[in-house]
């Protein structure tokens, strides 16, 4: 009695299959770079590199608040510099009126076209709808994204800059006895713009620093992903090569196997 085994034929089939299956993963990730396409390559590496990709985009919208109030900040100290400059020009006017005892209607005028320039100057400071340098503008931003939650705040309170004491002096300086009586202010007034300047400076000082820093930490997340999920394409190129030469021979197994069940039904022709 003959018997025909289809074993071996079995046995080239699963071997082809698995070799197909193999050659398939290893060319999509030839394709896209990526060793985890997805969840089901591998659940806790991909659940790892989501909340990874999650935080470096919640981070990417943090810094350009950040960068946005930076400037605005920036903003406000370039004003502050201009206005610390008028004010000395004003104190000027003021040492030398006192000096001669009065103040003369040039003098005052002049003292009117710097107070002018000051509210030209604080009103400049508004950058994307924001001026810093009068009240009900704050600032505040959040600076880094940790697991989904936002990590460290920066903040700063604004004021009127020009309704403080001393400036406000100055900015009410509009006859020649206001003039004199600035005698002695003009310090005080200088001294609370750079006050403002100097707090003005530290938000945008932190927010620098805090910038620098979550651009490393964009990098080191980035770092990180590629680590967790990229492809080592040298490798996946070696593979896809020694897979194609399986398959070939994966074929040539199922041919001579068929060739051998067809040579055997010839017997009973």
């Amino acid at each position: 009695m003959v018997s025909i085994n289809t074993t071996y034929n079995g046995i080239a089939v699963a071997a082809l299959r698995r070799v197909n299956s193999d050659l398939q993963t290893t060319q999509s990730r030839i394709a896209t770079g990526y060793r985890v396409n997805s969840a089901k390559d591998d659940p806790s590496v991909w659940a790892a590199a989501s909340t990874l990709r999650s935080d470096a985009a919640a981070s990417d919208n943090l810094k350009n608040t950040l960068t946005t109030a930076k400037a605005q900040a920036d903003a406000g100290i370039a004003a502050i510099d201009g206005v610390s400059e008028v004010l000395q020009k004003v104190s000027d006017i003021v040492v030398a009126a006192n000096a001669a005892g009065a103040a003369t209607a040039q003098q005052v005028a002049d003292v009117g076209v710097y107070i002018t320039q000051i509210t030209a100057l604080v009103a400049g400071a508004s950058l994307n709808g924001k001026n810093v340098l009068v009240t009900a503008n704050n600032l505040s931003a959040s600076t880094v994204v940790v697991n989904g939650a936002t990590v460290g705040a920066l903040a700063y309170t604004s004021a009127s800059l020009v309704a403080q004491t001393n400036i406000a002096l100055v900015m009410g300086a509009t006859d020649a006895t206001k003039v004199l009586a600035l005698n002695g202010k003009i310090a005080l007034a200088q001294g609370e713009a750079s006050a403002t300047a100097s707090a003005l400076g530290s938000f945008s000082s932190g927010a620098e620093t805090m910038l620098s820093f979550s651009e490393k930490l964009t990098d080191i997340r980035n770092s990180a992903i590629s680590g967790m999920v990229d492809a080592d394409l040298e490798k996946e190129s070696a593979k896809l090569q020694a897979l194609q030469v399986r398959q070939q021979l994966a074929y040539q197994a199922i041919s001579m196997s068929n060739n051998s069940t067809q040579n055997i039904l010839r017997l009973f022709q």
